[in-house]
């Protein structure tokens, strides 16, 4: 374009610009809101369901059934909370408002985080899925529930013994749950108020963290991730890394994951299936509203490690029929 006026390179440069935004970045924008909404059209149902369970605990469960049925021993309630999603089995969006309303109804800060932390993977749904998708190789599957089992469990009794607890939660969160603010109501009204406050609040949340996963996934090369598949630890790291993008349901995420099992080690696989139900990008989002950052980073920090230690076990020691 050397020797043309300066107006026709101005205005060639101008249309390679609007080449550049037609061929790379709109084809890029519109995989992100695909993503986007796949997330979100995703996670609707489970929130749903665990906003219903919420009314439903908070309408039927009186607490002093809790004081009456929970074991004070922190060794016993906490596996008992781990395997309450068994009769709950809510996936990782639909288990907080579950969550919440566990806190609400005094139960500890470490019994609920266990319930947290172990429904989405300790549960029938998600077990049968993990089945089928590793069929040729079962004990896939019973290392799985397993895994999140003693995860949820070992973390939750860890945070049983702070002095404290609610200094994990955030001010707003204790005094709304303290707050006796519809004890005057009918039991429709109620439920209605509490339907709304909570579905309100953790659909909001949804959408910040569904918008930064599909961000991230429309802007990183997968391909970075999947060279890193062959090695012992990083192929552990990346495949956990990929679980905290791309935030998927622990109901399917074993069929996604299995795509990769032919060019990432199986502990990677596990770390992705342990890590990704518990903490990711949109799970973090939701959960800001009831925990402090500290806690946040201070559960995220400890199943990651935990997850990691499970991937490099069984890299180690595990020889699969995959």
């Amino acid at each position: 374009m050397q020797g043309l006026p300066f107006w026709l390179q101005l205005l060639g440069w101008g249309f390679e610009f609007i080449f550049w935004i037609w061929d790379i970045v709109l084809p890029m924008i519109g995989e992100v809101f695909t993503l986007f909404l796949g997330l979100v059209i995703e996670a609707f149902p489970f929130i749903v369901l665990g906003v219903v369970l919420s009314v439903l605990i908070a309408l039927f469960v009186k607490d002093e059934w809790i004081e009456r049925y929970v074991p004070q021993n922190r060794f016993l309630s906490h596996p008992l909370l781990a395997l309450l999603g068994i009769l709950l089995p809510v996936c990782q969006c639909g288990n907080i408002p579950v969550a919440r309303r566990l806190l609400a109804k005094k139960f500890p800060v470490s019994q609920a985080v266990t319930f947290m932390l172990a429904a989405p993977i300790v549960n029938p749904i998600t077990f049968v899925t993990t089945l089928e998708a590793f069929n040729v190789d079962p004990m896939v599957a019973y290392i799985r529930i397993a895994a999140g089992f003693v995860i949820a469990v070992g973390i939750g009794i860890g945070i049983s013994f702070m002095d404290d607890q609610n200094t994990l939660l955030r001010r707003e969160f204790i005094a709304e749950v303290c707050e006796p603010a519809h004890k005057h109501k009918h039991k429709w009204s109620e439920a209605v108020s509490i339907f709304q406050h909570e579905f309100i609040g953790m659909f909001r949340m949804l959408f910040v963290g569904a918008a930064i996963a599909a961000l991230v996934q429309g802007f990183v090369p997968r391909s970075v991730i999947a060279q890193l598949g062959s090695h012992a630890l990083l192929s552990i790291i990346a495949m956990m890394g990929l679980s905290f993008v791309i935030a998927l349901c622990s109901n399917v995420d074993a069929f996604f994951v299995l795509s990769y099992s032919q060019t990432f080690t199986l502990g990677s696989l596990m770390a992705f299936m342990t890590f990704g139900p518990s903490i990711n990008i949109k799970i973090l989002s939701m959960l800001r509203s009831t925990f402090t950052a500290r806690a946040l980073i201070m559960i995220s920090l400890a199943v990651a490690v935990s997850s990691l230690a499970l991937g490099v076990g069984i890299n180690s020691w595990y020889r699969p029929f995959l």
